[in-house]
């Protein structure tokens, strides 16, 4: 007797219902931390100061949990230290100071082009491969994204260097994301993340020496908020769930996921006063999450209620 279709496919994997919470409130996290930032710097906050603030102190949240550590490899070891430089000494201060300098256009359009390169990296490095509903997905996030940022189109570009900032911040997060998960398959993500940290903040110490070791004139309650924000939020909590979750999902889903980051953002400015429901929104709010539905790993009739 000859094996049906569905016995000589791998099983599809499922996509776990915590994991999609985690998702959507790291990305929440992420959408609130780029008014952060940008309150940070007119606050007179060195973006090269800030970049070691966050790492510093998300490396301290989370140092308690290398005490278990005691027999790690070299190799495990400089590509801890690896990462921490690529995935956030170089783009966090690249990102801040590319926030700073570029306008809302190429802001918005680096915002979608982390989650396209990721997904296009991922399956030429890692073959992973891309299932035509994630295409399909893919394509739709895109479309929404642009349509919900006011389908930006960049004028004359008068701000070189801090575009290209941004730039090269989106694809060493890329490339993190894409390494990432070989971290977190070593050791557990708690651990991960401090190493990641420890080295980014070593890393981001050294850049603010050789630029001067600048310092705000006045430490203001604007100040002390965002950045705080931005420490805890933004940086501890925010990457240690991206370590979670990709450990546990495809970098696919994780990756589409990062398109939700505008809708937030557009919710949140309409939640708070600062814009009106618009037509725009609407429309690439829907098409957002019909992407994030198809997307999904698993067909709906196959995931259980519950993890």
């Amino acid at each position: 007797m000859q094996p049906s279709q569905a016995d000589r496919d791998p099983p599809v994997p499922r996509t776990r219902p915590s994991s999609i919470v985690w998702l959507v409130l790291m990305n929440l996290i992420w959408a609130i931390g780029y008014p952060m930032t940008t309150v940070a710097l007119h606050e007179g906050m060195p973006p090269s100061l800030l970049a070691v603030v966050r790492l510093v102190g998300a490396f301290l949240m989370l140092w308690p949990q290398l005490r278990g550590l005691h027999h790690l490899s070299g190799k495990l070891w400089g590509f801890s230290a690896v990462m921490g430089v690529t995935g956030f000494t170089l783009p966090m201060w690249l990102q801040i100071r590319g926030i700073g300098g570029t306008d809302a256009a190429i802001g918005a359009i680096s915002i979608a082009l982390e989650p396209l390169l990721t997904v296009l990296l991922a399956a030429q490095i890692t073959g992973q491969r891309v299932h035509r509903g994630q295409q399909v997905a893919l394509g739709l996030a895109i479309l929404g994204s642009w349509i919900l940022t006011g389908a930006p189109r960049p004028g004359h570009l008068t701000h070189i260097s801090a575009d290209l900032a941004l730039i090269l911040a989106v694809i060493c997060y890329a490339i993190y994301n894409i390494y990432s998960p070989r971290l977190t398959r070593a050791i557990a993500v708690g651990p991960a993340a401090a190493l990641s940290y420890g080295f980014g903040a070593l890393g981001a110490v050294a850049v603010w020496i050789m630029g001067g070791t600048p310092v705000p004139a006045h430490v203001t309650p604007g100040l002390f908020t965002s950045v705080g924000f931005l420490t805890v939020f933004g940086t501890g909590i925010a990457y240690w769930l991206w370590l979670l979750v990709v450990s546990r999902e495809s970098m696919t889903l994780s990756a589409l996921f990062l398109f939700i980051q505008p809708l937030l953002g557009a919710l949140l400015s309409v939640f708070l006063g600062q814009t009106r429901l618009s037509l725009s929104l609407v429309i690439g709010g829907l098409l957002v999450l019909v992407a994030m539905f198809i997307g999904q790993d698993a067909p709906l009739s196959s995931r259980p209620t519950s993890d």
